[in-house]
């Protein structure tokens, strides 16, 4: 049965969810997939309230018949400052998507789903087409009708190439103009290469605004990881132009997407205009325990450099938790900027 012939509630009907006809529950739940977390994080920074969050997540992905899946996500969230004695719980679901397989290398999606560009982080409602004609090769398409809390609608396409020695990923994306005039097209390439016990990546992205006379902002990316023993370095370069540097679709930090990072995420973003940063970073792995430690270098009047720490424990293969900490330093006076988190996470 083609997927163009089926509506939702009749794939809902026919499928994983049907209690019409009489089967066991063995068989109504064979091949669905439940995968989730739950955390506890308690988050104090210098320049916002601290907080403590709980969150509770569960996908669930079913077959319904040949060559059709069904997949929904259920997300629940309570965030309480330290100023107030209870915050308010959120549940939603916030992901459901019908796929389909039964083109060869080609899968087709349809629903509310993540946008999938390097660019953003966000779930839109659209469909996207993902295809791999030779070994190697993926190309993807997509087209959402709303993207995230905005009401722009969005297309996409990227073509995205990777064997044992290279890699490289080229994304052009429009986010149609809206009221606010803040629609704009988006272009991303990256470039990488396995160099023995080295991985090179290079990364480019603007973002050019539909609004007259608004800048366009682009950014370079560099970056090198090695690995020695326990151990694995990285290194890397971010320059901005001098007159924008967010190239985000959506204007989430930039840890939440694909972009080559400096830092840790929440303390000082890499996306303003006139900026160069040079960044090093090492990580240790010894047993259950994770340790990491970096530096980062600004050259934009506002932060001269960045210290940051994480040690992370793995209770089991599915409990663990870490602590972090990092702290900025201010051009000229005043305090400097830092950072805690405790983080712990079960995992099913």
């Amino acid at each position: 049965m083609k997927l163009a012939k089926l509506s939702l509630a009749a794939v809902m009907a026919v499928g994983a969810f049907s209690t019409v006809n009489a089967q066991s529950l063995e068989d109504a739940i064979k091949g669905v997939d439940i995968k989730g977390y739950g955390y506890y994080r308690y988050h104090d920074a210098s320049n916002a309230e601290a907080y403590s969050k709980i969150e509770l997540r569960a996908q669930l992905t079913a077959p319904v018949q040949e060559n059709v899946q069904f997949v929904t996500r259920f997300t629940a969230s309570n965030k309480t400052y330290d100023s107030l004695t209870s915050g308010s719980a959120t549940a939603n679901v916030d992901r459901l998507m019908i796929s389909y397989t039964g083109f060869q290398n080609t899968k087709v999606t349809i629903g509310r789903m993540y946008v999938g560009s390097p660019l953003d982080d966000t779930a839109g409602l659209g469909f996207k087409v993902v295809s791999s004609p030779v070994k190697g090769l993926t190309l993807a398409a997509a087209y959402f009708t709303d993207n995230s809390a905005v009401t722009n609608e969005l297309a996409a396409a990227g073509v995205i190439y990777s064997d044992k020695m290279f890699n490289g990923r080229v994304w052009y994306i429009d986010k149609a103009d809206e009221i606010g005039n803040d629609g704009a097209s988006y272009l991303f390439v990256e470039a990488g290469a396995n160099v023995g016990p080295v991985a090179l990546k290079a990364q480019y992205a603007s973002a050019d605004p539909d609004a007259a006379g608004a800048p366009t902002a682009s950014t370079i990316r560099l970056q090198a990881t090695g690995k020695i023993d326990n151990f694995t370095l990285r290194a890397g370069y971010i320059t901005n132009d001098d007159k924008a540097g967010d190239v985000t679709v959506d204007g989430s930090a930039e840890g939440d997407n694909d972009l080559i990072y400096g830092g840790i995420y929440g303390l000082v973003q890499n996306n303003t205009a006139d900026l160069n940063t040079y960044f090093g970073e090492v990580k240790g792995k010894f047993g259950k325990f994770c340790a990491k430690a970096g530096y980062v270098s600004y050259d934009n009047g506002l932060y001269d450099s960045q210290y940051y720490g994480q040690v992370k424990y793995d209770v089991s293969k599915k409990l663990s938790t870490y602590v972090r900490y990092g702290s900025a330093d201010p051009v000229g006076a005043g305090d400097d900027l830092t950072l805690m988190r405790f983080h712990a996470e079960y995992s099913f």
